[in-house]
């Protein structure tokens, strides 16, 4: 029974992650974790989506959209799979980094709440739980 809202719920997280919003759309209606790496194939950076990628439909419950920047990536097949917002373009990447003082060589977790206030800044691999106990602290709206 609990199998058919699982699968729902992964069939929808592939659609909205096939229609890209503007990162600016998300806040206010959304809670956003964005991963910040140099390439997409450093090792905090993939380490960071698995444990995204095993946790998904945690976050999807807690509506987190994953945002991956990776300077080096060759598109979206790299990157996690559930709902997500690549930023893909160099524009996107630039403005991201400025906006959060990002260095290209830096490896940096961010959450954001809905109102865009910045509620777990890391330099290395978030853990989940400590991630959803964030999560689970922020209001709903």
């Amino acid at each position: 029974m609990l199998k058919s809202p699982l699968l729902l719920l992964a069939l929808l997280g592939t659609c909205v992650a096939q229609q890209p919003r503007a990162l600016n759309e998300l806040q206010g209606s959304a809670r956003v974790l964005m991963v910040f790496a140099p390439d997409s194939n450093s090792a905090s950076f993939r380490r960071q989506l698995q444990l995204i990628e095993h946790h998904g439909f945690e976050l999807t419950e807690r509506n987190t959209v994953v945002v991956p920047a990776s300077l080096a990536s060759k598109g979206t097949d790299d990157f996690y799979p559930g709902e997500n917002l690549p930023l893909a373009s160099a524009t996107e990447q630039a403005d991201a980094r400025s906006r959060f003082h990002i260095q290209p060589g830096d490896f940096v977790v961010i959450l954001l709440s809905q109102d865009g206030t910045v509620r777990i800044r890391s330099a290395s691999p978030v853990d989940i739980h400590a991630l959803t106990a964030s999560l689970d602290s922020l209001p709903k709206h």
